[in-house]
């Protein structure tokens, strides 16, 4: 089973090299960061030589960018096989680390054909190793800090608790969504301390998230007179989840127009005036708008756990974004058509199983309460945080956790077995 997992990166390393397409439209921004980055010491996500847009000195935390740096590879230096080889062992990592996860909480005698039937579903895993996008190394870094919030668990030792620390700083310098997890984080672990009794010493711990996410916040300010963690963020409010709200209750044309006229009313002001008149535009939309909010929040909850992959497959085949299926079914022949949508029905039944083994792994009471609290609070949190511009690549960032909460739950029920996890409560 290692041998086919290896040879299924193995294979797409050779595709991927000879047909991928590796840049989305956020890769520009990643590799001017790197060049920035090492040669000017800066965070900015452009040309500074040309027109500088505020927005772009901190629309990217600088986590990914120094990867990029690290490897040598920028806006006028892409070595695509060094980078695709680089992801590509980060993803098969993430396979060790889960194998050694499901372990923990199971034992030896485990089956690892329940590790692969999440993966035949979601082919994004391999898709994003292969594009100039944050997705693999935060995985990484993300299931590193639940990893070891785990072992924290099992041994109680401190060590564990400082290296999820580190990992989870990680994980929120690369990709913006993650700067709240810290939060989450200390509610969670303060109900442990107080229940376990853990030493004060430990809370301290949580300096070194809360630290880089005040540093980030002075850098923007420092930049843009903006206190704000990343830039992204607002963007993606009013481009997508406001757009979608629009979109819903007035029809996309009306929401396109209102939306342009808001940009184009806000075009001339300083960035603080202009994030200030978005942020405002924002909460009147959320407000007015409530209960279409909600039931979009839903379907995008919904297209996280269940969406197909046949976005990240038509990007990484094509390099552009695909219609609507009803739109393009008619113009493809039946033998290419017929076999495509099987593929996909397939994979989101794959993705229901996987959703309803990760629901099973929440309620049961069996299992330590803390360590559901721990996978059931991120990954939740992850598909609310994505809201109704949720995808399947939105997910790929906690598909390894769901991925051993599906083998435990697989695992269990084929032994019929009520034992509790193998480690302390």
């Amino acid at each position: 089973m290692p041998a086919l997992f290896v040879m299924m990166h193995f294979l797409f390393y050779l595709f991927a090299v000879k047909y991928g397409y590796p840049f989305t439209k956020d890769s520009s921004e990643y590799l001017w960061q790197s060049f920035n980055i090492s040669n000017h010491s800066s965070f900015y996500c452009g040309d500074l030589n040309a027109p500088i847009v505020q927005s772009w000195f901190n629309q990217r935390p600088p986590g990914y960018g120094f990867f990029l740096s690290i490897l040598g590879i920028n806006k006028f230096y892409f070595n695509y096989q060094l980078l695709l080889a680089v992801q590509l062992l980060l993803s098969l990592f993430n396979g060790f680390i889960v194998y050694h996860f499901v372990k923990l909480l199971v034992g030896n005698n485990f089956s690892l054909w329940w590790l692969i039937i999440p993966l035949l579903g979601f082919p994004t895993q391999f898709v994003y190793s292969g594009m100039i996008m944050t997705e693999i190394l935060f995985q990484t870094f993300l299931l590193l800090s639940i990893f070891f919030i785990t072992m924290l668990l099992k041994k109680g030792e401190m060590q564990f608790l400082w290296w999820s620390q580190w990992c989870l700083t990680a994980s929120l310098l690369i990709k913006p969504i993650a700067w709240m997890f810290p939060f989450v984080a200390l509610v969670s672990f303060l109900i442990y301390w107080f229940n376990k009794k853990v030493k004060l010493m430990a809370i301290f711990t949580f300096v070194i998230p809360f630290a880089a996410i005040f540093w980030m916040f002075n850098y923007s300010h420092a930049k843009t007179g903006e206190y704000e963690f990343s830039s992204i963020q607002r963007k993606l409010m009013i481009n997508y989840n406001s757009f979608a709200i629009l979109s819903d209750v007035k029809g996309k044309e009306n929401a396109v127009k209102i939306i342009s006229d808001l940009q184009d009313s806000v075009e001339k002001f300083n960035y603080v005036n202009k994030c200030n008149a978005v942020d405002q535009f924002n909460k009147i939309v959320l407000r007015d708008h409530f209960f279409t909010a909600v039931k979009l929040e839903c379907l995008g909850v919904m297209k996280f756990f269940l969406g197909h992959s046949r976005w990240d497959i038509s990007f990484f085949l094509q390099g552009v974004e695909p219609d609507a299926y009803r739109n393009v079914a008619g113009s493809l022949d039946s033998t290419v058509r017929f076999p495509w949508l099987l593929y996909f029905v397939f994979n989101v039944i794959v993705n229901a199983i996987v959703f309803a083994a990760f629901v099973k792994f929440l309620i049961s009471n069996d299992l330590p309460i803390k360590l559901r609290g721990c996978i059931g609070s991120i990954v939740i949190y992850m598909a609310l945080a994505t809201g109704p511009s949720a995808a399947a690549r939105f997910r790929l960032p906690v598909f390894p956790v769901l991925t051993v909460t599906f083998a435990v739950v697989a695992h269990r029920m084929k032994c019929k077995s009520s034992e509790k996890a193998r480690f302390a409560n």
